[in-house]
């Protein structure tokens, strides 16, 4: 699908032909990599992603749009091939986003030793990131050794401590794992790194709640709806005004949940 073509006149007339179909950038021609963010913002996926094939037959050492096509084919649902564009890409350059995704789609295919092998190669590469070693932590789990995926999430918070992902996905398997007095601790402690990240948020509403301190939960769900409105956070909301007894409040929530239409989330450019 990347190959330059053999035939650098028709190329060359199909790149002419388009850059004069684009509109004009700050007094310059757009792009194809400019003119697929723009289809991708408008919806309009199928044309997104011609323009990405486009641009990476012109650029194919463009990084960005080859990880930005493989993004898009997946959220087409072409999932493999997604993966083999992720892994080309890996042979041009080691990008962090690209090692996530990547281990996530073997680990929806069940080739988790790949996903592990992955995983462990960019904690190597990436010394000081801690998503490798939060998503092992993670593996571990699923396959029921609490231990190790304990011993991993610490590494992951060693290679940033500044890191609140980390923090709330620990304070989640700590809370998992009856810790809630220690997930608590961690939840805020994610919280004063990452206060506008709306899943923490979630995660620690949900750790609070399970603790009983229900106006805390409410308080987190509410921001965390503020800040990014998801159904899930307005149905917790609902739950916890009616556990605390705010009953006139949740009918009036609820009564609004109904009514909403099942709209599909717009997909929006990584």
């Amino acid at each position: 699908m990347f190959r330059r073509s053999a035939d650098a006149g028709l190329a060359l007339a199909m790149l002419l032909t388009g850059l004069a179909l684009l509109a004009p950038a700050h007094g310059r021609a757009e792009t194809w990599f400019e003119a697929a963010g723009r289809h991708w913002e408008a919806g309009n996926l199928v044309e997104a992603r011609r323009m990405l094939e486009r641009e990476i037959r012109v650029r194919p050492q463009n990084l960005d749009a080859r990880y930005d096509l493989a993004v898009l084919l997946e959220r087409m649902g072409h999932a493999n091939e997604a993966a083999r564009l992720y892994e080309e890409n890996l042979k041009k350059g080691w990008r962090l986003p690209t090692v996530v995704n990547l281990s996530a789609i073997y680990r929806a295919r069940g080739e988790t030793a790949k996903a592990k092998a992955l995983l462990q190669q960019a904690a190597r590469r990436f010394r000081h990131e801690a998503a490798p070693w939060y998503l092992l932590a993670e593996m571990a789990e699923a396959r029921g050794d609490a231990k190790t995926a304990e011993a991993d999430y610490r590494k992951a918070i060693r290679a940033d401590p500044l890191n609140g992902y980390a923090r709330i996905r620990h304070a989640r398997f700590l809370a998992r794992h009856g810790h809630l007095a220690l997930a608590a601790a961690e939840a805020e402690q994610a919280l004063r790194l990452a206060p506008e990240c709306a899943p923490c948020l979630v995660i620690a509403g949900d750790i609070w709640k399970r603790q009983g301190r229900l106006r805390r939960a409410l308080a987190a769900y509410q921001k965390a709806e503020a800040i990014a409105p998801r159904r899930d956070t307005r149905k917790r909301i609902i739950e916890t005004l009616a556990a605390l007894g705010m009953t006139r409040q949740a009918d009036i929530m609820r009564r609004a949940l109904a009514a909403e239409p099942a709209n599909a989330t717009k997909a929006t450019r990584p």
